[in-house]
């Protein structure tokens, strides 16, 4: 890592607080994030997590850490094979059609390809050997029917991450089962007839759990102790919980050393879910928003708040990115050719040659990413940069240089041609509707949500004037 860049600090939801990261290895970084069941199409809510550790790994890389990353694909799941009966095909055969749907929504938000990106069936043998590993530990046990469940009181720091006091009261995934010791143990293997979709093991014939899989992928390919888990924040429990207690119950050791959540997507209060029926498709949203205009509405707001979707939501995103790339367009890049910024590269001030970054922008951005990983601010920067190129100074080609860079660190595409918006940038009703929508934040004190807002409205070209008589919109 450069040792002249700020270091690295994100929130660890394990201790409730913002940790400066301390790798395992110097200069290497070992990161898993939890990827998709493959029974539907992906939504908007999914593109948040998604583009959240994109945007992660690009940092990582760019201030000059070694980042290995693992994303899993859960290709066999319950819900797979009940979809699979409702379309009169093999779970088979859908998970790999959602699988193929899921890249392709990945492709079209720029979000690059992790490292490893293993499927639950094929690592039963590792689970397999997970399993007994626990059972000969006596941290599972095994059931007349098949299944194998862990043994939650054999591990004394159960809910150390969920901050919970008395784990046997918390309902477990699995509903209570008599051949269950506790409600609370959770289910490593799922015993089912022979007649059913299944795999032979030495448990029986049965599904993996869950929370097997990633704990068994995560020893495979990056060790016993990583150094960043990531997920949404309603995996914490009870999925995130029951790996860690599952790997450090069996190996004895720390887990991860840092976990990271993401905020939810909320429409009308509600988190958006499958579930809810409130959902929109990252397919959908693309028939007329772009992939850029979808990552710069996720980059709006932190990663760690909830963000409400709204299509005016999404207008005023696919406005500012197109400000952003249209500023990139108004300098000679033929004249000022692009150069690396990874690892925190500075251009020389004394040199015969025009510099190639403004190197302010520059330390200002790295400030803000590695405050947590502060998104709207390093936006922020970028439209500082864009208001400047337009504004025709002197060194208008370095500055539109640094603002294309600084873009590709957050993932924007740069190849990706700005897509006309359903609102012009004087739409009445669309600043009519945000400004409904943050005196409401205000008002019930989402000062966050608000803020959110605020920065969208101006990022697309306006400031705002608070005064007792209301909020004035003056154009810059």
């Amino acid at each position: 890592m450069n040792s002249d860049l700020p270091k690295l600090s994100l929130f660890n939801s394990l201790h409730r607080q913002v940790e400066e990261i301390q790798t395992i290895n110097p200069g290497k970084i070992s990161l898993y994030t939890c990827g998709p069941t493959v029974y539907d199409s992906s939504h908007i809510g999914h593109a948040r997590s998604f583009i959240a550790w994109d945007v992660l790994v690009r940092y990582l890389r760019e201030i000059g850490f070694d980042t290995t990353w693992v994303r899993n694909i859960t290709d066999i799941d319950d819900k797979i094979i009940n979809r699979a009966k409702l379309l009169g095909i093999e779970p088979e055969k859908l998970a790999r059609i959602e699988t193929y749907k899921f890249w392709r929504d990945m492709q079209a938000l720029n979000i690059q390809w992790p490292d490893h990106e293993p499927k639950a069936t094929e690592n039963l043998p590792q689970m397999f050997d997970f399993i007994q590993g626990l059972i000969d530990k006596e941290h599972a046990y095994r059931t007349e029917n098949n299944d194998v469940y862990f043994r939650v009181k054999s591990f004394n720091d159960y809910g150390q991450l969920k901050k919970l006091v008395c784990p046997d009261e918390v309902v477990s995934r699995i509903e209570h089962q008599d051949c269950k010791e506790s409600n609370a143990d959770f289910a490593l293997w799922k015993g089912f007839a022979k007649d059913e979709i299944g795999f032979d093991s030495p448990f029986g014939h049965g599904r993996p759990g869950w929370h097997l899989e990633c704990s068994s992928m995560i020893k495979r390919y990056l060790g016993e102790t990583i150094d960043i888990h990531g997920g949404g924040e309603d995996l914490v429990f009870p999925h995130h919980e029951n790996e860690i207690a599952q790997s450090e119950a069996l190996h004895q050791k720390k887990f991860a050393n840092y976990w990271i959540h993401n905020g939810m997507i909320m429409v009308d209060g509600k988190k958006m879910s499958k579930s809810e029926g409130n959902f929109i498709t990252i397919e959908k949203a693309l028939q007329s928003f772009s992939g850029n205009a979808i990552r710069f509405f996720v980059l709006s707001a932190h990663y760690r708040q909830p963000v409400n979707y709204t299509e005016q939501a999404l207008e005023a995103a696919q406005v500012g990115i197109n400000k952003l790339l249209k500023s990139v367009e108004a300098f000679n890049t033929d004249k000022y050719p692009p150069a690396p910024l990874t690892g925190g590269v500075k251009a020389k001030r004394d040199s015969s040659e025009k510099q190639i970054f403004d190197q302010a922008a520059i330390d200002e951005f790295h400030k803000a990413m590695s405050d947590d990983l502060n998104t709207p601010c390093a936006l922020a920067i970028l439209f500082d940069l864009a208001k400047r190129i337009n504004k025709a100074e002197e060194n208008t080609g370095i500055l539109g240089n640094t603002l294309a860079k600084l873009l590709d660190v957050l993932g924007f595409n740069l190849q990706e041609k700005p897509l006309s918006s359903q609102a012009a940038v004087d739409n009445k009703a669309l600043y009519d509707f945000l400004l409904q929508q943050r005196r409401e934040a205000r008002e019930l004190k989402n000062f966050a949500k608000a803020d959110q807002i605020r920065i969208l409205i101006e990022q697309s070209g306006y400031k705002l004037k608070d005064s007792p008589q209301g909020t004035e919109l003056i154009p810059v």
